[in-house]
């Protein structure tokens, strides 16, 4: 009963058309009338008016497009289910009309009228059961595109200068351009949205009614030899109806409303204060079709529609010479000179004069007061708020400022039907949260002057009539569409919350349960996109519902949702076909739960808008790029960049962008596991190119929309870090004095976009890949950075430890054993008190400083591990920082014990020696020996100065571990044998007790045992215990110990040098971010000349924001020059010509459609020769029983041979699905 109600609403279509001064009849009138004043509103006809692409909503208050898309969805559903589809829409109630007389009205094509289409159910259905025929033929969307495509450029040669657009995207766009006019043909009032759209975005184009014949023609003979008899005389009536509507629906909207948009366009780019590509597009609209006018009246071969075009251009000639006035308390604009009180007239009259002179009075008053501001005020937004203070609007400015953040994105979409209503839709939601409640009264009205008068401020020079005409219908269109929902929102938020507040576990549980019931019976292949577990299906239902009352509450914050939500989809690659079964099934079960009809319609009108924008974000997002990327086809990539110009290919590989958000298709690549592609969009990227005007190198436009591409990469995938790097250098091919010339783009590994230092280097230590940090590219920049500002601060910073060990050295282990403790001159003991103190002082209380406040710090933050379940600070963790903290306790044990300061009154004093310091000295010296060991151990830091003894030294460190788990595996023998050998009876006293046999067996080893074999031979059970200890720990781990040393050597020695370079980096990164200052930064920047241009060969000034180095020329193999160059046109506009290796791939492509044609062509000769056979056969068997069986041709080879034919056709049918 729903779907046949909203069905039949739809049928029916919003009312005709009528122009008013905010439409254009009124416009008309006031040309002919110079007394009548655009800025009044004029009597409305009985049905309104919306306008061309401006639809009017359905009685049913759905958004523009719902209801058909509803009724389309649940007829799907309803086909599905009975097992047959079945298309046409019933015949609105009251509405009778002669199928046959409305077919043959449209067998021509009409650019006069633009009436709605209605066809017969029975030439629907054949019409569309023709396209699908077609569309199920071919192997898929594409090759059906791709056929379209052919047919029209191959059979219309006079249409092959309109082919501007490259092969597979124009394939696509007739393809679906193509459907959804298939699919709305039993619709009427969403048929003529499509239309009049299609013919807004062809208003570049020269459409005449030869050339809509001839593209008509060429579909329709494509069809006959595809489809043969399955194209019926009913399926082709409708298609070339069909196709002349669409054709004549181009022509009369050009005809009619191409200057009126263009004006809009324009001046829209004009007010912005940027001139966009839409005003770029417009213009070249008004250009084009002067020219074409010009030409046809040269001509004087104009056909109805150029009649039409030529009577609209002299209808917007006349209203150039009528006179427009201000209304009372308007405030107007002046044109900033001296006395200019007037918006001056595109035909020359007069200035205006003002109905009242007080009025005037108060003009020029907010004149003289405001000059500045107005003369400051040079775009719409700040002249708007400018008039917004003058006329006294500061208590409407809430939602006046809500109607101004939209209005940009209105007035771009005038030609977008279905966008328009969405975004009035949600305007209108926004609007409904800016009245407190209802207190607050909207009067639209007062943004139409305040925005009138702003454009009339920022275009004041080349204001008219026209002007004001096209800002005044377009104004009154989105005021229409405002006022149907405004009221509403906020009694459909109370009713829609109420139902849901009244919804128990177990209401909702049922209700996901039966959405998925309805939308699974109306549309079964969903299943093959829903197949996550029960639980996330109810989630995502549950989302759903949640959405539906969160879009009144919240409209500003689910807006930016859904547009993110729709980029995560395009992703997902799910059909938006099955948006309109799930929508309906969710209708459907709602309006079982509940007969109040206002709650119904607020659920419905929600659930509506925000399937709309999630559909229209994904379809925007849907880019041939993304679609490469959803199934990793780096083939796929390559054709869809190549159709790029060459001034956004960058762009396309970076950007979707769909409203306020925007998704990466590098990112996703990255995210959803396609690393073929994500390798082959950083290859495109970093592939410099070039014609004889500029070089295009997409470094800039990848660190700027992916400053962390590096973290990002060092995440998901490293083995990408060298396609990157690798990109990121350039080298020539010629050789000079065996040195070859490169440059080097590391602009982003230095600095970031705001000039300070970049942690691109940082994120690169953390990998911890000596075989990244051996990149060419990573050595230039660590050697640069260590070179010129790196050095001298990490000197300065480590000169404080040097000097500690020196004192320490001197006050521990050189100065006090000068000689005899007690023989030692006063003026020395002195000198070690000195160096002793002077180490507690800038050693012990430094370092005690320093890790209170990193421990404190690390607390604070979180950073901590737990090892033990203690919460270890995760900077100790690090191998020199916990050495310094280890030293710094081991200076404290020993500030604690300094036998000096126990001595201090002793006779002797400064001594150690005394009677206080007798129990301290040992612990002392024990605690000093361990503290100056580490203190040399943490000296080996200093070997990065030189990258080999870093590498030598790292190799050490690792091959260490190797000694520590031969360690392990000593103690574990020595303590076996050795309680073993002590539970033995013997008399060997060396070997009676653990320890005494572990100290004997260990000298065994080390082979400096002082006694003999034959000592303890009389006891063979002990000999024997020796032979085996001797054997497991001599010959088995000493042996694997010099294997294991071998292998870890091989591997280390191989990346040493990385090693090495990581270790430096590391350092890079610790001085830069700790002890380098931002004036010191900034000045050593400077001198690296980032921003200047390199030079590829000599006389050939390339790209910036790297530098260049001379290389030996034995280095690096270069066979080819890595910039690509291409002749011909130098328009960043025009696409890259194709390489060769494109070309061969092109190629292949054709050879393989040409294999399937040919393949195709077989099976289909194959099945016929089967059916010949079968009738034959058939006919045979009735004829007698002497052909059952028998072969009565003649011919023995023939059953054998068909048997061989069929089985040809099945080898072939299987290849071609391989």
């Amino acid at each position: 009963m729903f779907a046949r109600l909203v069905s039949n609403e739809a049928g029916r279509g919003p009312p005709a058309v009528a122009e008013v001064a905010g439409g254009a009849g009124a416009a008309e009138d006031g040309a002919r009338s110079p007394r009548t004043r655009p800025t009044e509103r004029p009597q409305k006809s009985p049905r309104s008016a919306a306008g061309p692409g401006l639809p009017d909503e359905d009685p049913a208050g759905l958004p523009g497009g719902i209801p058909s898309s509803i009724a389309v969805a649940e007829k799907f559903a309803d086909g599905i289910t009975a097992g047959r589809m079945e298309f046409a829409t019933p015949t609105p109630e009251g509405e009778e009309f002669d199928d046959v007389q409305v077919v043959d009205q449209h067998k021509d094509i009409k650019v006069a009228t633009l009436d709605e289409l209605r066809l017969q159910t029975n030439v629907i259905n054949d019409t569309k059961r023709a396209w699908e025929t077609f569309c199920s033929a071919g192997e898929s969307r594409e090759a059906a595109g791709e056929a379209i495509y052919s047919a029209l450029f191959e059979g219309a040669p006079s249409l092959q200068s309109l082919f501007t657009t490259p092969r597979g995207v124009q394939a696509m766009r007739f393809l679906t351009s193509l459907d959804s006019f298939i699919q709305a043909l039993g619709l009427p009032a969403q048929l003529k949205v499509l239309v009049e759209s299609l013919g807004f975005s062809h208003l570049n184009l020269e459409v005449t009614v030869p050339r809509v014949a001839i593209f008509r023609d060429c579909i329709l003979d494509l069809f006959a030899v595809e489809l043969g008899d399955r194209f019926t005389p009913e399926a082709r009536e409708g298609w070339k109806a069909m196709l002349n509507y669409c054709g004549g629906a181009i022509i009369f909207v050009k005809s009619h409303y191409a200057d009126r948009l263009s004006i809009l366009s324009e001046s829209w780019a004009q007010a912005r204060g940027v001139e966009g590509q839409e005003g770029q597009l417009m213009a070249a609209v008004a250009a084009a079709k002067k020219k074409q006018q010009a030409r046809e009246q040269t001509s004087g071969e104009l056909n109805s529609g150029q009649a039409m075009q030529k009577g609209a251009s002299g209808a917007d000639v006349k209203t150039r010479g009528f006179k427009f006035w201000k209304r009372p308390g308007q405030a107007w604009e002046s044109t900033g000179e001296p006395g200019a009180n007037s918006v001056r007239s595109g035909g020359g009259e007069d200035p205006m004069q003002s109905p009242r002179g007080e009025a005037s009075g108060e003009l020029d008053g907010d004149r003289k007061g405001g000059k500045s501001q107005t003369a400051a005020a040079t775009t719409y937004n700040e002249m708007f708020h400018f008039n917004l203070a003058v006329m006294g609007l500061q208590k409407s400015q809430k939602w006046l400022l809500e109607i101004l953040g939209s209005f940009d994105t209105i007035v771009t979409n005038i030609t977008n039907s279905a966008r328009l209503q969405q975004e009035c839709n949600v305007l209108a939601l926004k609007l409904s949260k800016c009245t407190n409640g209802g207190d607050e009264k909207i009067n639209l009205g007062e943004y139409k002057s305040c925005m009138l008068s702003s454009m009339r401020g920022v275009l004041a020079k080349v204001w008219d009539s026209s002007y004001e005409v096209a800002w005044n219908w377009l104004w009154d269109n989105v005021e229409r569409m405002l006022k149907r929902t405004l009221g509403s929102p906020a009694k459909w938020q109370v009713a829609l919350k109420g139902m849901m507040d009244s919804w128990t576990e177990d209401d909702v549980f049922d209700i996901r349960k039966q959405i998925y019931e309805h939308f699974f019976a109306a549309a079964p292949i969903g299943q093959d996109y829903f197949k996550q577990s029960n639980t996330r299906l109810h989630y995502i239902a549950n989302r759903v519902l949640e959405m539906t009352g969160e879009m009144y509450a919240d409209p500003w914050k689910m807006v930016d949702h859904l547009s993110a939500l729709g980029l995560r989809h395009v992703g997902y690659a799910i059909p938006t076909e099955l948006f309109g079964p799930y929508v309906t099934a969710c209708i459907q079960v709602i309006t079982n739960v509940t007969q109040d009809q206002t709650t119904i319609e607020a659920f419905r009108w929600s659930l509506g808008l925000i399937s709309n924008m999630l559909v229209g974000t994904i379809n925007e997002g849907s880019t041939i790029v993304m679609k490469a990327i959803n199934v990793n086809s780096v083939k796929m990539l390559k054709k869809a960049v190549s159709c790029a110009p060459r001034g956004r290919r960058s762009q396309w590989l970076l950007l979707v962008q769909v409203g306020t958000q925007s998704i990466s298709p590098l990112s996703w690549a990255l995210q959803s596991g396609s690393m073929d592609t994500a390798a082959a969009i950083i290859e495109d990227l970093l592939t410099i190119r070039a014609d004889r005007e500029r070089y295009y190198y997409g470094m800039e436009e990848l660190f700027e929309r992916h400053p962390d591409i590096f973290k990002i990469l060092c995440a998901e995938s490293t083995a990408l870090l060298f396609t990157l790097l690798d990109g990121l250098v350039w080298r020539s091919r010629l050789t000079s004095n065996g040195m070859r010339h490169a440059n080097y783009y590391v602009k982003y590994l230095i600095v970031d976009k705001d000039g300070n230092f970049s942690d691109a280097l940082s994120h690169l230590c953390g990998t911890a890949n000596p075989e990244v940090m051996s990149h060419k590219v990573l050595n230039v920049v660590s050697d640069q950075l260590w070179d010129t500002i790196v050095c001298w601060n990490f000197v300065r910073a480590r000169i404080w430890f040097v000097l500690s060990l020196i004192f320490f050295m001197l006050g521990q282990a050189i100065l006090p054993k000068v000689g005899e403790p007690e023989h030692l001159p006063v003026w020395l003991r002195g000198c070690v008190f000195a160096c002793r103190l002077l180490n507690y002082i800038f050693t012990m209380f430094r370092l005690i400083y320093q890790h209170s406040r990193d421990i404190y710090q690390s607390y604070r933050d979180g950073e901590v591990k737990r090892v033990l379940r203690v919460p270890i600070p995760m900077y100790l963790l690090e191998a020199h920082e916990g050495g310094l903290f280890v030293l710094g306790v081991f200076f404290t044990v020993m500030f604690v014990t300094e036998p000096m300061f126990y001595c201090l009154g002793d006779s002797q004093w400064p001594t150690e020696d005394c009677d206080a310091s007798e129990n301290v000295v040992f612990r002392y010296s024990l605690v000093a020996m361990w503290a100056m060991i580490l203190h040399w151990i943490l000296l080996v830091d200093l070997a990065v100065f030189s990258t080999g003894l870093s590498a030598f030294a790292l190799v050490c460190v690792h091959v260490a571990s190797e000694i520590g788990r031969f360690l392990i595996a000593l103690v574990f023998v020595l303590l076996t044998f050795a309680s073993a050998i002590s539970v033995l009876e013997h008399s060997y006293k060396d070997m009676r007790n653990v320890s005494g046999c572990t100290v004997a067996l260990f000298a065994i080893t080390l082979q400096i045992y002082e006694d003999d074999y034959r000592d303890f031979q009389e006891d063979s059970i002990l000999l024997a215990m020796v032979f085996l200890f001797i054997t497991a720990s001599a010959i088995l781990l000493l042996n694997l110990l010099i294997a294991q040393l071998n292998c870890s050597y091989v591997y280390v020695y191989k990346n040493m040098f990385g090693f090495a370079r990581l270790r430096r980096a590391e350092v890079i990164v610790e001085q830069l971010s700790e002890n380098c200052s931002e004036k010191q930064w900034r000045r050593v920047v400077a001198t690296f000349g980032l921003d200047v241009q390199m030079e590829f060969n000599a006389g050939d000034i390339g790209i910036a924001g790297g530098m260049s180095v001379e290389e030996p020329a034995n280095a690096f193999t270069v066979t080819h020059d890595k910039v690509i160059r291409y002749g011909g046109s130098c328009s960043p506009e025009a696409q890259w010509p194709e390489e060769s290796g494109e070309a061969e791939e092109v190629g292949d492509d054709k050879f393989e459609r040409m294999e399937r044609l040919i393949q195709r062509t077989l099976k289909k000769l194959s099945q016929s020769g089967g059916s010949a056979r079968a009738r034959a056969s058939k006919k045979s068997t009735s004829s007698g029983p002497t052909s059952s069986g028998v072969n009565t041709s003649g011919d023995p080879g023939r059953q054998s041979s068909s048997t061989g034919s069929d089985s040809d056709s099945c080898a072939s049918s299987q290849s071609s699905g391989e």
